[in-house]
């Protein structure tokens, strides 16, 4: 029945007659709804549906992703006329699509009035991508004539007359397009002229690559003739040419490419030199250089044959791998795989089997790649380091046999490296300390030391480092039960042949036992200098005592002769005495400072002398030892007493001076009186002079008596500041 009340559409046998059988796609479409009233069997393929699920459908039903556009063009034809679109996607969204150009006209019922649309599809999806290839082949061949730093000319069949002149040709020539195209190849010598190899002698218009390609169907690859330009100037090209031809096969035109070779010949040139100068070189430093394939087989193999013996034959492809070490061979073949994967570099050492034995080398091979980055060929070597690998097998050695000796030492050894970063410790430094890895690591060897010694050694450790000379030093070192036992730490450099220090070896030694003998000998030592200046004290209040006893005496006698006889007894005593104080005095009970020895018998003699002036001096750091300074004392005494008895009549009473000196590296005594002068020959005296001479016999010393340098008299005593 009439759709939508439009009137129906005419018999549809005529179309079913020819649409049945018709490469086309046809369809007719009926009232404004755009149902399907017939659609022949090329349209059901198309929309790749059955007639059933396609007939009485609106088109909008069958096809929802149909665009807008097309149905409102659909619905103008039914109204009246006819309609074409191109490139219509059917079905609509399909994947590849398949593109259809369409026509479309209006078909009327018997009344005459608008009823339906009879729409004939032709597919061109094959032509439209032919269009696109032609369009893309004519885009990348524009961009080819104009871009490419390279001559191109193209030909016609059979006259060879140019058709198309790149950019870079016609610069290469010295001529606008205008001026060459739709000329012959063989241009006159007015434009242009090409000359055979030689540079002189003209070429034959059927000799040039062109016309051969064109007109015999030549193909030509890199000959060489000369272009003479315009301007005259001469220009060597390399040219390659070839024809064109249709699908038959026959020749329709032809294609020349030339270039311009005197910058590539200076480059070959720069390159063979460079190349040269590479080669020697790499064959000073290295044993072989080859060369291989990108695919990693053995191609140039002279060096290596003369390395390792192996014929050109057996080396080829991957033969060279038989001529390394059985037990390295598999590693180099290994990293020689991942290298050409990767197209990284290839680095390996393995031992290679020459006529004098195995030998290491290090091999390494880099890429050798062309503008584009695709690999052309790998360029290698093998190194010579035989002797590195002998020092390095020599060194491990060396190092096994330290580590097997200070396991065994019975001493804490540690090395560390040479900014002092420890690189081992032995056992007896872990099993005494009970430090683990991680604390050693943080604070070297010093982790083990007693706080206190750690800090005050870290400077003189550092020391040692900067300035690269042996540490000896005393330290405490911590136990693992917490205890501390005494150690000398001793370090020293090891250095390279070049004298650099390639690490430092330091041992700890127990010396505990060393220092808990020598606290109690210390101790033993100070408790016998206790000892010692007690008995000392107790010599010298005794002393005093028998002084003050023959005082008293002397006070008593009845006689001058006894009374003197006391008195000078009283000073002997009295100078021992005070020789004992100084000593008391002395830091070490070795020896005694002048200075308080003559300040001690000064301050005797004023007691038997109230008035006398008895003046000291001798500088604070003189001193004598012990077993020479009381006989000195004793001489002084005598020397003091016998200028003290002299009268000085009226006035003040005797100035007596008491110096001690070094002079002429001897010690110098002096005793002076500025009055009298010390020479009283009393029976006292006489006696007095008789204990002198035996005192400065018994320390080695020389009287002398005679002025004073100020007036009096003085006498003067030299000795050694050293006992003889």
């Amino acid at each position: 029945m009439p759709d939508d009340g439009r009137p129906a559409l005419p018999d549809l046998d005529c179309i079913r007659h020819f649409a049945a059988v018709s490469p086309m796609a046809v369809a007719v479409l009926h009232g404004p709804s755009q149902r399907i009233g017939y659609a022949n069997p090329t349209f059901l393929a198309a929309a790749g549906l059955t007639e059933a699920a396609l007939l009485g459908r609106s088109l909008a039903e069958v096809f929802p992703d149909l665009p807008r556009r097309h149905r409102a063009i659909l619905e103008r034809v039914r109204r009246g006329g006819t309609a074409r679109a191109e490139a219509v996607a059917l079905p609509p969204g399909g994947d590849p699509p398949r593109l259809w150009d369409a026509e479309m006209s209006a078909m009327r019922g018997a009344d005459g009035r608008p009823a339906g649309v009879l729409l004939l599809l032709h597919e061109v999806t094959a032509a439209r991508a032919a269009l696109r290839a032609a369009e893309a082949a004519r885009a990348t061949l524009d961009a080819l004539f104009r871009h490419i730093p390279e001559g191109l000319i193209l030909a016609s069949a059979p006259d060879v007359r140019l058709t198309r002149v790149s950019d870079h040709a016609l610069g290469l020539v010295g001529r606008a397009a205008a001026e060459v195209l739709d000329q012959e190849a063989a241009l006159h010598p007015a434009t242009w002229q090409v000359l055979q190899a030689d540079g002189t002698t003209p070429a034959r218009a059927e000799d040039l690559p062109l016309t051969r390609a064109v007109r015999q169907g030549e193909t030509v690859q890199q000959e060489t003739w000369v272009l003479r330009r315009r301007d005259g100037g001469l220009v060597p090209i390399l040219c390659s040419a070839g024809p064109i031809r249709d699908e038959a096969g026959a020749v329709q035109g032809g294609i020349l490419a030339f270039r311009d070779v005197t910058a590539l010949r200076a480059a070959e040139d720069a390159l063979a030199l460079q190349e040269s100068r590479y080669r020697a070189l790499v064959e000073a430093g290295a044993l072989a250089v080859w060369i291989a394939t990108p695919a990693g087989a053995l191609q140039d193999s002279a060096s290596w044959t003369a390395l390792t013996g192996q014929a050109p034959a057996e080396a080829g492809g991957m033969g060279w791998l038989k001529a390394i070490h059985p037990e390295d061979r598999e590693r180099a073949r290994a990293a020689w795989r991942d290298a050409i994967l990767g197209g990284r570099p290839y680095e390996v050492e393995y031992r290679i089997r020459t006529p004098e034995g195995w030998r290491w080398t290090a091999a390494r091979a880099v890429p050798r790649r062309d503008a584009r980055g695709l690999i052309l060929e790998w360029v290698g070597t093998n190194t010579d380091i035989e002797a590195r690998r002998q020092a390095e097998h020599g060194l491990r050695a060396s190092e096994a046999r330290f580590r097997t000796l200070a396991e065994a030492m019975p001493h804490l050894v540690w090395q560390t490296d040479a900014d002092g970063h420890v690189e081992y410790v032995n056992r007896r430094f872990r099993d005494l300390t009970g430090l683990d890895a991680g604390d050693i690591a943080l604070e070297g060897w010093k982790a083990a030391l007693h706080a206190e010694d750690r800090a005050a050694l870290r400077p003189g450790w550092q020391r040692a480092l900067a300035a690269g000379a042996e540490y000896d030093v005393d330290a405490r070192i911590r136990t693992a039960t917490g205890g501390t036992r005494w150690h000398r730490v001793r370090a020293a450099p090891v250095r390279d042949a070049r004298g650099r220090i390639r690490h430092w070896v330091g041992t700890c030694t127990d010396t505990e036992e060393r220092h808990q003998a020598q606290a109690r000998l210390e101790e033993a030592l100070a408790a016998q200098e206790r000892l010692v200046r007690e008995a000392d004290h107790r010599i010298k209040n005794s002393l005093q005592l028998v002084a003050a006893l023959l005082r008293l005496q002397s006070g008593r006698a009845g006689d001058s002769t006894t009374r003197a006889a006391l008195e000078a007894a009283t000073l002997r005593v009295q100078a021992v005495a005070e020789a004992h104080r100084a000593l008391q005095r002395s830091p070490d009970l070795r020896s005694v400072r002048l200075s308080d020895m003559l300040r001690e018998l000064a301050a005797g003699a004023t007691v038997q002398h109230p008035g006398a002036d008895l003046r000291t001096t001798a500088p604070d750091g003189l001193t004598l030892d012990a077993e020479r300074a009381i006989p000195l004392a004793l001489i002084l005494s005598e020397l003091v007493a016998e200028a003290l008895r002299q009268e000085p009549g009226d006035g003040p009473g005797p100035v007596v001076r008491l110096d001690a000196r070094v002079e002429d590296g001897r010690l110098t005594v002096s005793v002076a009186d500025g009055a009298v002068g010390v020479s009283a020959a009393s029976p006292a005296g006489l006696l007095g002079a008789t204990v002198v001479r035996a005192l400065v016999r018994q320390i080695g010393a020389e009287l002398e008596r005679g002025p004073a340098p100020d007036g009096g008299m003085q006498a003067v005593l030299r000795l050694g500041l050293e006992a003889s």
